[in-house]
């Protein structure tokens, strides 16, 4: 190559260099913007159908079966209110865990149903902060469900409710 060709090429990647430093310093760096964003949805209906009701006795281990009726709620009527599901006499002893069966969900968001899926199908509801000892002593128990607002709708038009329950006891 003759010194000439050398030189030109020189002067014209020099002059490359200059302008794309001098184009970045004028526009800045590039930017990336990511937004996150979460589409509320209308739960208008939760029908949940319980079809049964079981006591845990914290000291033999045994289940003591409260109710086997079932029983179908619409839990976006139960926000501020609660319904009385089962009333039983179990025997004498300590009682630490409710086990709710599931036997059926369905959601009605934005419009449209959907069958839901509880996982496992049971809900189980620890007896806290602690037992109820049964001994003659009658008790309420309110579960909040904690569902509505736990309705989750997959990409492919499965839905899953992941109940967050919480048990409030009253003695009598």
């Amino acid at each position: 190559m003759r010194p000439i060709t050398i030189a030109v090429i020189v002067v014209v990647i020099a002059v490359a260099i200059a302008v794309g430093y001098v184009a970045v310093k004028l526009t800045g760096p590039a930017s990336v913007y990511v937004y996150i964003s979460d589409k509320p949805m209308q739960v208008q209906h939760l029908y949940v159908t319980v079809s049964s009701i079981m006591l845990h006795n914290e000291v033999s281990g045994s289940w003591y079966t409260c109710s086997n009726a079932s029983v179908r709620l619409d839990l976006t009527q139960l926000t501020s209110t609660s319904q009385l599901v089962a009333k039983c006499n179990p025997p004498n002893g300590t009682y630490n865990l409710i086990f709710l069966q599931v036997s059926s969900v369905q959601a009605v968001v934005n419009g449209q149903n959907y069958d839901c899926t509880v996982p496992s199908g049971i809900i189980k509801v620890p007896l806290e902060p602690q037992p109820i000892a049964v001994n003659g002593t009658s008790y309420s128990i309110n579960v909040d469900m904690g569902m509505v607002n736990n309705v989750n709708l997959t990409g492919n038009g499965k839905c899953i409710v992941k109940p967050v329950v919480k048990a409030t006891i009253t003695r009598h």
